[in-house]
């Protein structure tokens, strides 16, 4: 299967959300720093979270795209940055922030009903 192109990984719904998701947590892990460059040595307990979620978050979608795409783990890293790099230029911090940061720290086990996430195997 050909690498997918970027408007081909926009206009899939399920890993537009995933994306988003780690552009908003990306923003605020950012927020926090910025707000108190120390924590950049010694996170916070709060920081560690959102980064720990931030890491599940790029898990499943890098697994999605792995999977549905048909190419590596690399080539998925690269996807996803791609997209993500879009997704900030085209949608302001502003309205980033005002998506709800308390469901992204709530990663789902596995995805909607019809997608799967990769197996070992898979990967």
């Amino acid at each position: 299967m050909a690498i997918p192109r970027l408007r081909q990984l926009r206009r899939d719904k399920l890993l537009f959300t995933l994306a988003l998701n780690t552009v908003r947590l990306h923003l605020e892990e950012s927020d926090r720093i910025a707000l108190a460059p120390h924590l950049l040595e010694a996170p916070d307990e709060d920081l560690q979270l959102i980064q720990q979620h931030l890491f599940q978050w790029v898990n499943l979608s890098t697994g999605y795209i792995t999977r549905k795409y048909r190419c590596s783990i690399q080539v998925a890293l690269e996807l996803l940055g791609e997209l993500q790099n879009d997704l900030k230029r085209g949608i302001s911090p502003t309205e980033l922030r005002q998506m709800p940061l308390q469901g992204l720290l709530q990663v789902p086990a596995e995805l909607p009903a019809g997608e799967q996430l990769p197996t070992a195997a898979d990967q």
